[in-house]
């Protein structure tokens, strides 16, 4: 890849005008989604999950989109794809999977759209479901699952890649969510290397305190500190570098270069930068971490 791509940064002109107006329709869809609270068969939750759906739009809800257009596919025949991630997003936040999954398929069967494609997107919304209720975070699924629903609108040959690139990017933006929390959590990747390196005692008190570290601030701070010795982090640095490698490779072998591209790999290269991490030998004052969109 030529060396110019790393440094670049997306181009202003069309690119700026039209993620400016992706932004005006997902927001308007949303708008008409609000709707689905008025239906009958609307549950008594609806309308609370709704509120949480609110503009500013982040980039979670424009991943889906900005991919298609990498893929060379069309942003309008994507948006639906971002509006049932803005709603899925609103669900996921409850903790509870039948809440994430309801609201995007009662929009999905509202759609005027081929019954393939409706069945599919059905498929990969009642997939990620279950996942959220079995695994920690799902975030990792869930940019998996964007990427595929939108490589069905113009690549479905190359799905299973871009669900991969999707994956990869997922795990990037949990790293680096965790590490700009600014509450002391963190990286699942850094605490699984940390237990790694660690003695069987240590290990085992650190998965208690992980138990803890959702609702005890001090047990996150403690467990933070445990997970940042030099060996857990050298482990992590690696880990971390090969995952953004291996999602530039992979973005890279599935579209030609092209101003959606260049901003997905710039997305790429900040997730990297809010990742990583220091041991605590060399931490000094705290190091103010910014925050960034799921």
């Amino acid at each position: 890849m030529p060396s110019t791509e790393h440094r670049a940064r997306p181009p202003l002109g069309n690119f700026a005008r039209t993620l400016r107006i992706a932004v005006r329709c997902v927001d308007a869809e949303l708008r008409l989604a609000t709707d689905l609270r008025a239906a009958a068969a609307a549950p008594p939750s609806s309308a609370e999950l709704l509120r949480q759906v609110e503009p500013p739009l982040v980039f979670a809800r424009l991943f889906a989109v900005v991919t298609a257009a990498a893929a060379g596919g069309s942003l309008h025949n994507t948006m639906p794809v971002s509006v049932m991630s803005a709603l899925w997003w609103a669900g996921a936040d409850t903790r509870t999977s039948g809440a994430a999954a309801r609201l995007p398929l009662r929009y999905l069967r509202s759609l005027d759209i081929a019954e393939d494609l409706r069945r599919g997107w059905t498929t990969d919304l009642e997939e990620t479901a279950v996942d959220l209720a079995s695994r920690p975070s799902a975030r990792s699924n869930a940019y998996a699952r964007e990427a595929f629903m939108a490589a069905r609108t113009c690549a479905p040959s190359d799905g299973p890649q871009w669900r991969e690139f999707g994956r990869l990017y997922g795990l990037l933006a949990d790293q680096a969510a965790a590490n700009s929390a600014g509450d002391d959590r963190t990286p699942p990747l850094l605490l699984a290397n940390a237990c790694k390196v660690a003695s069987t005692h240590l290990r085992h008190h650190m998965i208690r305190l992980g138990e803890e570290a959702g609702r005890n601030a001090a047990a996150r701070t403690v467990l933070r500190d445990l997970s940042s010795t030099p060996g857990a982090v050298q482990l992590y640095d690696r880990e971390i570098h090969d995952l953004h490698s291996r999602a530039v490779s992979t973005l890279a072998g599935l579209c030609e270069p092209n101003p959606y591209r260049l901003f997905l790999r710039s997305r790429l290269d900040g997730l990297l930068q809010h990742s990583l991490v220091r041991p605590r030998e060399m931490v000094g004052s705290p190091v103010p971490r910014r925050p960034v969109a799921p």
